[in-house]
């Protein structure tokens, strides 16, 4: 699977979201192209705040015991970019590669943290490799629709 392939089944699994009255965010860690963990953002059902998509995939990541050499070697698919604290628990993860659809205006990771700045022979974790704009045009189609039942009262 390329890319644009993997992009794909997270705006696939943003969709499910979106039926299940939840924000159209979904994330994938991959190793290669299996899929080790998928999630997407489950804040109206469990009626919390700290269940973003990247979390949750990172998390159930975490518990199938990988190696730090393999979770270099992994990719997390998000549709929308990281905020900080999903940022940090990739860094802790180990992830290798962040790939997004869309920035985040508000809490986008790479909005709020000097890359420039970024030493990595003082830190034991090593700073993703990060590019965004993959299905960009899906996930807005997706904010939108869910804009509009948030307006219509749908799912609230």
């Amino acid at each position: 699977m390329d890319i644009d392939e993997k992009m794909s089944l997270a705006v696939e699994h943003a969709r499910v979201a979106l039926q299940n009255s939840e924000m159209p965010i979904a994330a994938i860690v991959f190793l290669d192209n299996k899929v080790v963990a998928k999630a997407y953002t489950t804040e109206k059902m469990e009626k919390r705040y700290l269940v973003h998509a990247e979390l949750n995939a990172l998390i159930d990541a975490d518990k199938r015991g990988y190696a730090i050499s393999e979770r270099k070697k992994m990719q997390l698919f998000t549709t929308l970019e990281p905020c900080l604290m999903c940022f940090g628990a990739a860094m802790s993860f180990f992830i290798g590669e962040i790939y997004f659809s869309l920035s985040a205006p508000d809490d986008g990771s790479s909005r709020l943290i000097d890359f420039d700045k970024f030493d990595q022979k003082f830190l034991k974790f090593q700073k993703p490799v990060c590019t965004g704009g993959i299905r960009s045009a899906e996930s807005k189609a997706l904010f939108l629709e869910y804009m509009k039942k948030v307006e219509r009262g749908i799912g609230n």
